[in-house]
């Protein structure tokens, strides 16, 4: 269902939760507000145009936000008179959601009011299920981590090959930060091979 209303001067097409910006309405963030200014409403079996408003017809809408629309520059000049204006402007705007429609009996509600009840309803579903036993593995696993089968997890000597590994990167940085430093260069690549045997047996001890 399509509706045309009114508000702020200006006249909008809207439909059932559609999300538009209107000329600013009092009001909060989360209210509800309903308009009566309806010129026109349209159906596939309904095409009524108000003389000059319909009658029995409604638009619930929620104010999501009270914004301000983009920047807009207002530049003055007249000639021979040596004068130029220049101001900045920011129109104040609502940011509305329509709830529903409707026609004297009939009424068009959002889609998403549809999909929230029955997403309530499959979650009181869901509660009603037993949850599954916990099993000996679960029980006894640390908080916050999740308990994995013995085959998976790491053994000792496999992490400390990849402390080790993660080691040479920095031995290669070390080397190249150090290298125009050093006296020359064979002094240089004594002092790597000192540190590659130093990071070694850290790895070995880890």
């Amino acid at each position: 269902m399509l509706a045309v209303f009114k508000t702020g001067g200006k006249q909008y097409s809207v439909k059932a939760g559609q999300i538009l910006k209107v000329e600013k309405l009092e009001g909060k963030k989360g209210d509800n507000i309903s308009f009566k200014d309806i010129l026109a409403v349209s159906d596939d079996k309904i095409n009524k145009i108000g003389t000059p408003l319909v009658e029995g017809a409604q638009i619930e809408a929620k104010i999501l936000d009270q914004i301000r629309d983009k920047k807009i520059i207002v530049f003055k000049k007249r000639k021979r008179q040596n004068y130029r204006s220049t101001q900045g402007h920011r129109q104040s705007l609502t940011v509305l959601k329509i709830e529903s429609i409707s026609l004297g009996s009939k009424k068009i509600i959002s889609e998403k009011k549809e999909n929230d009840k029955v997403a309530s309803s499959k979650v009181t579903d869901d509660k009603k299920k037993v949850t599954p036993k916990k099993t000996a593995e679960t029980k006894n696993a640390v908080p916050g981590t999740y308990a994995r089968p013995l085959a998976e997890r790491v053994p000792a000597s496999a992490e400390a090959w990849i402390k080790a590994k993660t080691a040479v990167p920095y031995l290669v940085y070390w080397v190249i930060l150090f290298l125009p430093a050093c006296p020359s260069f064979l002094s240089s690549i004594k002092y790597g091979i000192e540190f590659e045997k130093s990071c070694i047996i850290i790895a070995e001890e880890i």
